[in-house]
């Protein structure tokens, strides 16, 4: 049922509402791919199934926040200061999220354990935990909006640095947390950067000149691709990763 209500969403998407094919079709399939790993997480890994999807939830609802923020100087099609958010969007920031947290997992086959001691709750265990996600993603937010407005950081420059000071903190309170982070870290931007290589590179090139807005990052480029759109995978990534295992008090064994 959700498959099929995706893919009638994408196909309005596409031929109901008037999207500038130049460059939808090259993000869109991008995004699809992330969402192809995801399902398949999900359906070969049934313990980490949970967490997948309480991870890409948070994920699709901070999508509008994300694009908000990078509005002004990332997306060209974004540029007319409106928020427009697609079908696409949507998928990449739930595909993405999702995949990070579970991806060092599922690839490398460790299991999660309670650790020993018990911290001082607030309430029930899902609302502490509820509070503490919400306090954490948004010191990131703060940070974030910090760096734009004090050093007058480019948007996603800004996001690029609040999340990898929030991950940066939970690595030095959780050190057994490090190896998590940086392999998520390496391994989501390389998934981010293979598949933005084959759409926008090979098979839609028109469309990175009209996808991003290259005059206001001022990018270095890898293999066609803005450095800051890698940097920002991988910091979702090694943010993202251990985030549920620190705030779950869970150990990777």
């Amino acid at each position: 049922m959700f498959l099929a209500c995706l893919s009638v969403a994408i196909s309005q998407a596409i031929f109901y509402n008037g999207i500038d094919t130049n460059h939808m079709p090259a993000f869109l399939f991008t995004s699809l791919v992330l969402f192809l790993v995801w399902l398949l997480f999900l359906l070969f890994s049934d313990k980490t199934r949970r967490e997948q999807i309480i991870m890409s939830i948070v994920g699709l609802i901070l999508c509008p926040g994300i694009l908000l923020i990078v509005a002004n100087d990332v997306r060209s099609t974004l540029s007319d200061g409106s928020l427009a958010i697609g079908i696409e969007d949507l998928i990449f920031a739930f595909s993405l999220f999702g995949i990070s947290a579970v991806l060092y997992q599922v690839v490398l086959g460790q299991h999660t354990h309670k650790l020993k001691g018990k911290r001082l709750q607030m309430g029930h265990p899902v609302m502490h935990w509820f509070i503490h996600l919400v306090l954490i993603l948004g010191i990131w937010a703060f940070l974030s909006l910090l760096f734009i407005d004090i050093f007058e950081l480019a948007a996603i420059r800004a996001l690029i640095m609040g999340g990898l000071l929030v991950g940066t903190y939970i690595i030095a309170d959780r050190h057994d947390l490090l190896f998590d982070a940086l392999v998520t870290g390496l391994l989501v931007a390389i998934l981010v950067f293979v598949s933005e290589q084959i759409f926008f590179v090979r098979l839609f090139p028109d469309a990175v000149a009209g996808f991003w807005q290259f005059g206001a990052i001022r990018s270095f480029m890898i293999g066609g691709i803005p450095l800051e759109e890698i940097l920002w995978s991988a910091v979702v990534g090694f943010t993202i990763g251990p985030m549920y295992e620190y705030l779950k008090r869970y150990e990777l064994k």
